[in-house]
Parts: structure tokens; C-alpha cells; sequence
């Protein structure tokens, strides 16, 4: 099992998705993963996979680092569209997520770099970036 496909099922077992969301994000990924082989073009340069990059550094010491194929990221936003969040839950206020800004980032391919960091009351960071 894939690294991306066992931080899926962690996140299922820990209750941070429901069994459908994790289908919906595993379906993605074998989409991804199959279409990863491509016949190079002679000269051309290799491509840089770009990755969706989540950390979390508790204050506790406890720290979450989590990778995912871009492709996901589509899977994700819809998720949160269908949910009508779009916001994220900062020391009891919800801070508000501009979701076009974050599809307009992650679909340039020339855009790597922080979207959004998050310092909470009680120490902990969360970082948002695309590498």
C-alpha cells in the first residue's frame, strides 16, 4: 500500500474522514498513480511532480506532515464545497478559506510556495504549501 493510501485509512480510523471521503480521495489517487506513466518526449524536461504539503506542529510536540498528489487537491476543495465549509475552526473563531484563491494557486503550475499558515492560541502551526 502506497504511503498516500495508508495516511487515507489512518485519517478514517482517527474519525478526520468518513469512509466515503476516503474512497473519493483513494479513487483520485489510483486515478493519478495511473496516469503517472508517460512515454518522455525527446528533449523535453522531466516534470516536477508538485505535491500538496500539509504540516501540523502541535505545541505538545506532536507533529502531523502529510504529502498528497495534486490531483487530490480538486477531490479536497469539492469536499469542502459540498459540506459548505469554508472556513477552519482557529481557537474557537472560524477564519475564513478563499477557495478560488487556493484553485488559482494550485493550478499554476508555476506556483510552489506557502497558501496559508495558521498560528493558533495555544502554539500549534499549521502550514498549507504546495512544493
Amino acid at each position: 500500500m502506497s504511503e498516500e493510501r495508508e495516511k487515507i485509512e489512518r485519517m478514517v480510523e482517527q474519525g478526520k474522514l468518513s469512509r466515503a471521503e476516503a474512497d473519493e480521495l483513494l479513487a483520485a489517487l489510483e486515478l493519478n498513480e495511473s496516469g503517472q506513466a508517460r512515454i518522455p518526449v525527446q528533449g523535453a524536461q522531466p516534470h516536477r511532480r508538485r505535491t500538496f504539503h500539509i504540516r501540523i506542529d502541535e505545541t505538545g510536540g506532536d507533529h502531523v506532515d502529510l504529502k498528497f498528489p495534486m490531483a487530490l487537491m480538486d477531490v479536497g476543495l469539492n469536499m469542502l464545497a459540498r459540506r459548505g465549509k469554508t472556513t477552519i475552526d482557529v481557537d474557537g473563531q472560524e477564519v475564513p478559506i478563499d477557495v478560488g484563491e487556493v484553485r488559482r494557486l494550485i493550478s499554476d503550475p508555476a506556483f510552489a510556495g506557502e497558501i496559508m499558515t495558521v498560528h493558533t492560541g495555544d502554539g500549534t502551526n499549521v502550514v498549507l504549501s504546495v512544493e
